[in-house]
């Protein structure tokens, strides 16, 4: 599930946060301007409110927490772990909170953590309004009611799923969605198994997923996960073109599984599993595609890198390399990216920024293909 960070783009909200607190500072006595200052103070309250809410929430009721990031800009702090990462940035305005099912039942536990969201943002509303005798208290309030009226709305795309969806659409999920959760535990462990580099047990449980949910599309994506972590791009690819083909699914799924689709057909063109002259236009067509569908451009930045460093373009492949690495939340797409930059920075014979690149990828998953090979070809050179 996406997470529900972004019911406001961050980036656009702290510009004009900074432009109203210089005007603020020039006319401080001006009602209008210390009023909209309040309500952008209001706003990051309410959203932050509401993330807590759903981070509390969802740890309370063993609901799986994916990642965890306070505040933009770059990385002060960071804690890694197979099951999620915790990152601390360097302007504290924000938290993001990503979740998804975890133990059963899955589909009430995550409706409930999503209430208690709601409470914790209505209470952040409600406290506002003792305060709006002043022109400060009356845009506090107005920006944190709006923001929380906003993100009740029901929406969910593959970049972000509201509170107000959890609350007034999760419980309306088709069966056969609800279903796909039941396997939820079973596919966790699968996944912090590949996570953490623990391929023989990864092996072992997707084995018993296969067997007890066979055919459903978390199992076929738990296996495209264990087969891109052996390497084995082009049958991961085979199975990836299934789930692309699902008539049934929703634009989301298609979005996610396009992204797939257009980082395992390039991985498979660098290693020699596909013809580039077949795989390269499919990949930038995919990525056109989960684009156009929702899928945060940010996430596929990666994936770009390597289709230039293929093309050729190794200075825009290291450029977009770096971007990847840098605001990748997820161990192994870190990771990865990080080999991408290596290989990059090899191809335009600086092999020395290369190493320093790999070191960091190696204490990512130094056992990742991309990192491993990346690391025997640096040791020729």
């Amino acid at each position: 599930m996406g997470s529900l960070t972004r019911p406001i783009r961050p980036g656009r909200m702290f510009i004009a946060s900074a432009a109203i607190a210089v005007v603020a500072l020039e006319r401080a006595l001006d009602p209008a301007v210390v009023g909209m200052l309040g309500a952008v103070i209001g706003m990051l309250a309410e959203l932050m409110a509401l993330q807590l809410g759903l981070l509390l929430g969802a740890l309370a009721l063993r609901v799986r927490v994916h990642d965890v990031v306070l505040g933009l800009g770059a990385r002060v702090y960071e804690l890694r772990t197979p099951r999620r990462t915790v990152s601390l940035r360097v302007l504290p305005i924000l938290l993001g909170v990503s979740v998804g099912p975890g133990a059963a039942p899955a589909q009430s536990r995550m409706w409930l953590a999503g209430a208690v969201s709601a409470v914790c943002g209505a209470g952040a509303a409600a406290a506002t309004f003792a305060v709006v005798d002043a022109p400060f208290g009356r845009g506090l309030a107005v920006g944190a009611l709006a923001a929380g009226v906003y993100c009740l709305l029901p929406r969910r795309d593959a970049g972000t799923t509201s509170t107000g969806w959890l609350l007034f659409q999760l419980p309306r999920l088709p069966k056969h969605r609800v279903a796909e959760w039941q396997s939820a535990p079973l596919v966790n462990e699968a996944i912090d198994a590949v996570n953490g580099g623990d391929l023989e047990t990864a092996e072992a449980l997707t084995a018993e997923l296969s067997r007890e949910h066979p055919g459903r599309r978390t199992t076929t994506a738990t296996r495209i996960a264990l087969l891109e972590a052996r390497g084995r791009y082009a049958e991961a690819l085979a199975l990836t073109i299934g789930l692309v083909s699902d008539p049934t699914q929703e634009p989301r799924d298609l979005a996610f599984a396009l992204a797939s689709l257009a980082a395992l057909t390039a991985n498979a063109v660098e290693v020699g599993q596909l013809d580039a002259a077949t795989g390269l236009p499919t990949a930038r067509q995919a990525v056109d595609d989960a684009e156009q569908l929702g899928y945060p451009g940010f996430k596929l930045t990666g994936t770009k890198a390597l289709l230039e460093l293929l093309a050729g373009n190794a200075d825009r492949a290291a450029m977009l390399a770096r971007s990847g690495a840098r605001h990748s939340g997820a161990t192994l797409s870190r990771a990865d990216d990080l080999a991408t930059l290596a290989r990059a920075l090899m191809a335009t014979g600086d092999n020395r920024a290369a190493r320093l690149a790999l070191d960091e990828a190696e204490t990512l998953a130094p056992w990742w293909p991309r990192v491993a090979g990346t690391r025997a070809r640096l040791s020729v050179t």
